[in-house]
Parts: C-alpha cells; structure tokens; sequence
C-alpha cells in the first residue's frame, strides 16, 4: 500500500490516463481516413549494367510496371497527401536473367504520420541480358522501271559515308534472332534517280521482321541510279534442270519455248549475258515426259524487254534408258571464208539445234562440236540466208535442219582505215571452242544449201 501512495506511482497513472484521454479525443476530434490511388508507376533500382527488364514475350518493357496504393491516416493529414509524396519502388540489386517475385516498397517524399498498403504486393519482374551485334544492310527495290531505262545496284550513306554494316541492340532472346537489316525501297515506273532516307528494319533468317531490337543508326540515305538503257541483245533460254530421274529412266530430251529472248540494258551486262536461265524444273523420280511453266531470271544488270514472256514453258522428256533421245540445245555460228575487205555481221550468232544419239554420246559431247560453220567464201557485198553446216561425231547426227542465219558481207568505211580482215559481229569463242584463227584455213563440211549446189541468194541490195 505504502508503494501504491508514490508519487511516482501516481505520477504514471496520471501520464497513462492523459494519453489516452488525448488519442480519444483525437480520434473522435479527427478520426482516421483513408485514400486510394489506381496505377501508381513504380520505381526501378539496383538493376545491374548490361540487363534490361522484358515482358512475357521477351520484347522490352517500354513502361513501368504500376500498383495500387491504399494511405491511412487522420483526416487532417489525408487532406494534404498528394500522389507525388509516395513513392513505390522495387529493388533489383543482385538480381540476374530470369523471372523474380520482388517485393513491392513505399517511402514517402516528405514527413508524413500515415500508414500505405499495397496492390499486388509482389511484382514478377523478367530479366534479360542487353547486347548488340552488327549485321550486314541489304537494300530489297520492288518494281519495274520503263523500258529503256535500267536500275543499278543502290547503295546505302549515312552522314555521306557508305554504309553496308550496322548494330543492333535488344534483349539477348531476341538480338540473336537477327540475320540483317534491310531496307525497302520501290522504284516502279521510275525514270530518275531514287533517293530517299528509309527506315531500317531487322529481319530474321526467314526474312521476317523482329520486334524490340533497335538499329543504330535508324535510318539511310538509299540511291538507286536508274539510267537510260543504250542496247538490246537476243539471247537464248537455257532451261534448268535439277534432279535425276527414277532408276532405269533417263532425261531423253528438253524443250523451252520461247528458244529467245530479248534483253535490254547497258553495254557492259549485255556483253556479259550469253543466255537467259529458268527457275529450277525438278526431274526427281520422273518416270514420263512432263511440262513445267517456270519464270525466267535475266542476267545481273539486264532485264527483259518490254513485251517479253516472263515465263518458259519446259517439255522434260522421260525414256528408259535403253532408248535413244533427242536433245534441242544453243549452237555458237561462225563466218569463215569472208573475202579480203569485206566486213561480215551474223545474226542470230547462236542457234538451237536438236542432235539424237544415244545418252552417253550425247553427254560426251563438248561445245567445240557443236559449232556451226557458215562458209560465204566466193560472196560479194549483200545479205544472205544461210544454213549451218556442223561437223558432229558419229552417232549424233541432226534430227532436223538447222535454222538459216542471215550474213551481211559490207565494204569498210573509207573515211577511216580498218585492218585487213574484219569482223565486227563476228563472237568471241566459248572456252572450249575454237574461234575463227584457232585454226587457220581449214576445210569445212558445207551446209545443206552447199551440199544441193543452190547458189546462196542475197536477200538485200549490196
């Protein structure tokens, strides 16, 4: 009892009472409240150089991730909250590649007495290492110019420096995927010059583009020169065979219509160009004769004329093996005999002929004996159609005539001088064909024409 009648006994009851007399009057004089606030960002921190934050889909996560937050405090304080005085926030520090459950945290921006609770109170936070890889810029035109005008190659600048690599940064997962970057361009019916900046997409190996990589830089100045054209050249088709046939079958023979084409472009590819190929035909366990319509795929730098078929129509003929068959293919045709001052010009310099003889003589046979000879020895000035005349090996022999090839023997200019012997049009052999002085002099069968003691008739005036 003596303890009981301390002052200081009497003393903390008093402070006790005083307390709680101060929260109920508190409580009751201003009650608590409370306050919601929807999509609130939160705050990164601690993530480690070299990772970058994805979403489920492995692209990069192009917002922050949001919460809801509930405040609880006197009706006073309530008053005064403000969104920007709470701040949530995770903490990555330690964190790696991969998907983490982080807990979500609140502080306040200035001294507040209020209490929060958060929604979701975890995150799932995914991770992904950040690099970058350079790749090479390929530049894909769509479209056809006029005829009489060509495309070249374009070419790609940056800041007027020539641009054919550039990098590309993302998540690992999806910077790996990247094969090239490309950009597109479209000159149809363009007669002038395309220059134009063009965005720069990554692709994959399908061609396909791949999202959330970027391409440093963005873009590229893209010039395609287009240029009149200043030639045509008639070409043959050559098909494209692929495969082998069923076992016991062979490849008894290949038709393509058309046999020519015309191309157009500049002097430089059309000299190059000595054929126009088709798409592949498939011969793979054939068994009979079949026909395939392919596209046909000009040389680089050279086009179809206008008006050409775009297509071939291929006749693969199938035989047993133990059968002879015909083959139809391009024959190179040389002038000889051309008289001292005279110039000749051959049109068309190839032709197509169809040989027959057994399969293994015709595998066997090598361009130098598929050359056509036309001799105009003895002819004067004029144009002439003639016949080839072609020496084969036995047992291949000419199913059909060959085609006429028409020969215009000229005098040379007299403004200027020209050397001895001159053949303008005459083409430069084949490797593995001899040319005109392969051999000098020599002796030829002659063609069909020849061999009927028909005098060749000019078709033009001298």
């Amino acid at each position: 009892m003596d303890f009981l009648n301390t002052s200081a006994l009497r003393f903390l009851l008093a402070l006790i009472l005083a307390f709680a007399l101060w929260v109920f009057v508190s409580y009751t004089q201003n009650p608590d409240r409370s306050i919601e606030y929807d999509n609130v960002p939160v705050d990164i921190q601690g993530l480690a150089p070299g990772l970058i934050v994805i979403d489920k889909e492995g692209l990069p996560r192009a917002q922050r991730p949001e919460v809801d937050l509930t405040v609880l405090a006197d009706e006073e304080t309530v008053k005064n909250v403000r969104i920007s005085d709470l701040r949530p926030f995770i903490d990555l520090t330690g964190r790696g590649p991969g998907e983490h459950n982080v807990p979500v945290n609140v502080v306040t921006t200035r001294s507040l007495r209020l209490r929060t609770t958060v929604e979701p109170e975890y995150l799932v936070i995914r991770l992904d290492q950040e690099i970058t890889k350079t790749v090479a810029l390929t530049v894909e035109t769509t479209g056809i110019v006029p005829f009489g005008f060509e495309a070249r190659a374009p070419q790609a600048t940056f800041r007027g420096q020539s641009l054919t690599m550039v990098t590309v940064r993302g998540p690992l997962g999806r910077v790996t995927r990247v094969t090239a970057v490309r950009a597109r361009v479209d000159i149809d019916r363009l007669t002038a010059n395309y220059n134009s900046p063009r965005t720069l997409e990554p692709i994959d190996a399908n061609s396909q583009p791949v999202a959330g990589v970027t391409v440093e830089p963005a873009t590229a100045d893209i010039l395609v020169p287009i240029i009149p054209s200043v030639g045509l050249k008639r070409v043959p088709v050559v098909p494209s065979i692929t495969g082998f046939p069923a076992s016991g079958y062979v490849v008894a023979g290949v038709e393509v219509s058309p046999l020519l084409v015309t191309l157009t472009g500049s002097s430089g590819p059309l000299d190059d160009a000595e054929n126009v190929s088709t798409a592949d035909v498939d011969v793979t366990g054939a068994t009979q004769t079949f026909t395939r319509s392919v596209s046909l795929i000009a040389p680089r730098g050279t086009q179809l004329r206008f008006g050409e078929p775009t297509e071939a129509i291929v006749t693969v003929r199938i035989t047993p093996i133990n059968r002879p068959f015909q083959a139809t293919i391009p024959a190179l045709v040389q002038v000889i005999g051309i008289s001292d001052g005279l110039l000749a010009s051959l049109s068309p310099n190839v032709v197509s002929i169809t040989v027959t003889g057994a399969s293994a003589q015709l595998e066997a046979l090598s361009s130098a004996q598929l050359l056509g000879i036309v001799n105009v020895r003895g002819l004067g000035p004029g144009t002439y159609e003639l016949e080839p005349a072609f020496t084969l090996p036995e047992g291949v022999t000419l199913a059909a005539p060959a085609p006429r090839v028409f020969v215009t023997l000229r005098l040379p200019p007299t403004a200027a001088p020209t050397s001895p012997i001159e053949n303008d049009a005459q083409p430069t052999a084949s490797p593995g064909i001899p040319g005109p002085t392969s051999t000098p002099g020599p002796t030829f069968t002659p063609g069909p024409t020849s061999t009927h003691g028909e005098t060749p008739t000019p078709t033009g005036t001298p």
